[in-house]
């Protein structure tokens, strides 16, 4: 998902379930992990550095979608070589006798002559997906010798590998303390605002985008268990599912790609969804009164608010014309102030929209009646 925005993150307590995995596959324990649009950065000033990175995750959460994107990112071909399904020999090669030297020659696979030829990106996918001990070999001498046998790589071929957790259900094998102490560790964690950002510029779904940023981490991802799961990765499976499906099939199709369960949650959303228009709210100036009857549940206020945010961020600069209709939204008779403050909170550093709307008389009584709420309740906290 391309992002630019870093932010630190203050790392959270390693639970037990994170030590037993780490006895288990011989991978050092992480902090709960990185953001996407915080991993991204890091892993570039590793690979940069000369160092070989391993990015690990939930499945789905956007590892290969990470390398895709760096690998563009610094103008390299991308190498992706999935260790679970390639046989050793398509990584390190099969020897050969030659008769009349009465030696044996090593007949490289494909990829090892594009990454010797030219700097690329040799991405190791799935290093701990039930490999064994002859494909761990072979990923050895690719991340600390940067060769393969006699052949060796580009001076400006980088390495970067990816890996599942062992609590997700995912089939994983220990790997050894020599390799995993080659890398330069990351752990990826699934963060609602990070793909919000990835999603719209990628052109996702309206309707998949506006839910997740309304319900965040619990419906972006859950813990596998038996059929379809939401992860990073089906709610984009979904996204191109609605695209095509017929308006019949549609729950149907979004349940195959994420789960009954979180499919009935999606179209509890989808209801409310549908009632907005966004780009009337914006363009039109169309009027909003949430005291009315069928419009006084928080539910639709906030779907409201998501959704018209969500309109806003994908289409990016709006013109000047407009934005007296989105402080009309704002104000608009009975929206919260904690939703106001939810919408402006989410276009923030979405480029200069903010600024742009202090220049107009009733967005700044609008943002001193939001000041003096908040003061209020700070000074009530404090007593």
């Amino acid at each position: 998902m391309p992002v630019a925005r870093r932010v630190a993150v203050k790392p959270k307590p390693v639970p037990k379930a994170a030590a037993l995995r780490a006895v288990a596959t011989g991978l050092p324990v992480l902090a709960e992990g990185y953001a996407y649009d915080e991993a991204r950065p890091l892993a570039e000033s590793l690979l940069a550095a000369g160092l070989s990175v391993l990015v690990r995750g939930h499945p789905g959460v956007g590892k290969s979608t990470l390398a895709r994107e760096i690998a563009a990112a610094m103008g390299l071909p991308l190498v992706d070589i999935r260790l679970a399904q390639r046989d050793p020999a398509e990584i390190g090669g099969v020897y050969f006798p030659d008769r009349e030297r009465r030696v044996l020659d090593l007949l490289p696979p494909d990829w090892v002559q594009t990454a010797c030829a030219a700097p690329a990106f040799v991405f190791l996918d799935e290093i701990n997906a039930a490999v064994t001990k002859l494909h761990q070999a072979a990923a050895y001498q690719i991340v600390l010798e940067r060769r393969v046998g006699p052949f060796a790589f580009h001076p400006g071929t980088v390495v970067m590998a990816a890996g599942n957790l062992e609590e997700d259900h995912a089939i994983v094998s220990p790997m050894s303390s020599a390799l995993s102490n080659r890398f330069a560790h990351l752990s990826l964690r699934a963060d609602a605002d990070a793909w919000v950002r990835w999603a719209n510029k990628a052109q996702l779904h309206e309707a998949v985008v506006a839910f997740i940023a309304r319900e965040g981490e619990s419906a972006l991802y859950e813990a596998p268990g038996d059929g379809p799961f939401p992860t990073p990765r089906s709610w984009e499976m979904t996204s191109r599912a609605l695209a095509t499906a017929r308006p019949e099939d549609r729950r149907r199709v979004v349940a195959a790609c994420v789960g009954t369960r979180a499919a009935e949650r999606f179209f509890s959303f989808l209801m409310l969804y549908e009632r907005v228009d966004p780009q009337g709210i914006v363009q039109r100036g169309d009027a909003m009164d949430f005291t009315a009857q069928d419009s006084m549940d928080p539910s639709f206020a906030q779907a409201c608010v998501h959704t018209v945010s969500s309109w806003i961020a994908r289409h990016g600069e709006i013109d000047d014309a407009f934005l007296p209709n989105v402080v009309r939204f704002l104000r608009s008779p009975g929206l919260d102030i904690e939703f106001t403050f939810m919408f402006l909170r989410r276009l923030k550093g979405r480029g200069n929209l903010l600024v742009r709307l202090r220049a107009l008389p009733e967005y700044r009584e609008l943002a001193a009646a939001i000041c003096a709420v908040h003061v209020g309740l700070e000074s009530r906290e404090a007593a």
